[in-house]
């Protein structure tokens, strides 16, 4: 007879403590409210509230691969291409299907190369074969448009490129 008072006992428990996790997660409403306000804040260039609000979301729901994707888009946006990169890899282990993960994440990666040959080149001597290797794939990766976008704004030797849009 004790055993079944304790396994009433403990079912009872379980069922309060459920229902009071689903009341103070407010049912999804604050963190879709959340998700609203951070993607807002995303379109209007508020980088900084955007960026508060995306960690916080993948904080909370740390196995959404769509947070994870926005908040490489404001990585790379911001110029932090490596937090951009991990964001990108988080997405895409919790949805590996993910073209636009796969595509931000290569855009991202090409144009941490791009940065790193135009490095290469400012420190080559002219007759060293880098020098002509990373000058002809400079003139390459410009051609493309994920690229030629920054070409105006071309790193410092030794600097990433500015701004590395993604696609949402």
């Amino acid at each position: 007879m004790n055993l079944h008072r304790c396994a009433a006992a403990v079912l009872f428990l379980a069922m309060i403590s459920g229902c009071t996790m689903l009341g103070s997660h407010g049912g999804g409403d604050d963190l879709l409210r959340m998700q609203r306000e951070a993607q807002a804040a995303f379109d209007n260039g508020d980088d900084a509230r955007a960026e508060v609000l995306f960690k916080a979301l993948v904080r909370a729901i740390p196995n959404d691969a769509e947070t994870w994707l926005r908040l490489g888009n404001l990585y790379a946006r911001t110029n932090n291409a490596d937090q951009a990169v991990e964001a990108y890899m988080k997405s895409l282990s919790l949805n590996n299907n993910d073209s636009r993960a796969w595509n931000n994440l290569g855009i991202v990666r090409l144009r941490q190369s791009w940065a790193a040959l135009i490095r290469a080149n400012a420190l080559a001597d002219p007759k060293d074969p880098a020098f002509a290797n990373s000058s002809e794939t400079v003139k390459v990766l410009e051609q493309l448009p994920s690229i030629a976008d920054l070409k105006a704004a071309k790193p410092a030797a030794g600097a990433e490129p500015r701004k590395a849009g993604a696609q949402k």
